[in-house]
């Protein structure tokens, strides 16, 4: 929208604003102006005095800054409660004694102070299965496919592919909709672990990931404790 500035060139709302805004005592001088200003009222359309718009925007100003207050306290406490858990789960890891009770430690915390719906640890070499935690024979073709997530050591969010759902949560894996990856370093690959969840929006691409490499760097060296020797080691550029 555009006015004519009585020399016959348009003026545009945005030179106006512009124009005010370098002018702030403009009203000051000109009072009479704010008479016929016509304010809409932004829920009912209606129009206002310019000091009920005022009080309205210093309202929702305030409401969003007390939104983002309220938002930046809910992230703060949902950290706290995140280092708990890492802590208690630390804690629990340092009491076990065996490869078993590492799996069993495991699956018990992350299933309930993590809320995981799926647990798998799977270790790169040869071994007997059991609950939660399976080997990947280090000839494995499959291995390849996790060489860049070793690389990069960092957790990969999201939705797998349907290989790796299968592969990594066998005939479960029908009910996984959202699942972290995490890689096991610890001076060497030992292998990965895995958290499903049924909810498609609990681990999703872009989330922060600070905390869920310190719990694999955690269960790594809980896990290293118990392997006698190296497992295997990928091979460079695999």
């Amino acid at each position: 929208m555009s006015k004519h500035d009585g020399q016959g060139k348009d003026i545009s709302a945005a030179q106006v604003a512009a124009w005010l805004r370098e002018h702030p005592d403009f009203f000051h001088d000109h009072e009479d102006v704010l008479d016929v200003l016509r304010i809409p009222h932004p829920q009912t359309g209606g129009t206002v005095s310019l000091l009920e718009r005022l009080v309205q925007r210093q309202r929702e100003r305030y409401q969003d800054l007390e939104q983002r207050q309220g938002d930046m306290l809910k992230a703060a406490r949902d950290s706290e409660n995140v280092v708990h858990r890492l802590h208690h789960m630390a804690l629990e890891l340092m009491m076990c004694d065996s490869l078993d009770d590492v799996v069993a430690t495991c699956n018990s915390l992350l299933r309930g102070d993590f809320k995981a719906d799926s647990v798998v640890l799977r270790l790169i070499g040869h071994g007997e299965a059991r609950d939660g935690l399976h080997f990947i024979d280090p000839d494995d073709k499959y291995l390849k496919q996790l060489a860049t997530v070793f690389r990069k050591r960092q957790p990969v969010c999201g939705r797998l592919r349907p290989r790796q759902q299968t592969f990594l949560f066998g005939a479960a894996g029908v009910d996984i909709k959202s699942a972290v990856l995490i890689p096991l370093y610890e001076a060497r690959e030992i292998g990965v672990l895995a958290l499903g969840s049924e909810n498609e929006a609990r681990f999703y691409p872009g989330m922060g990931t600070l905390f869920i490499t310190q719990l694999g760097e955690l269960v790594a060296r809980a896990l290293s404790r118990h392997l006698a020797m190296p497992l295997h080691a990928l091979e460079a550029g695999s």
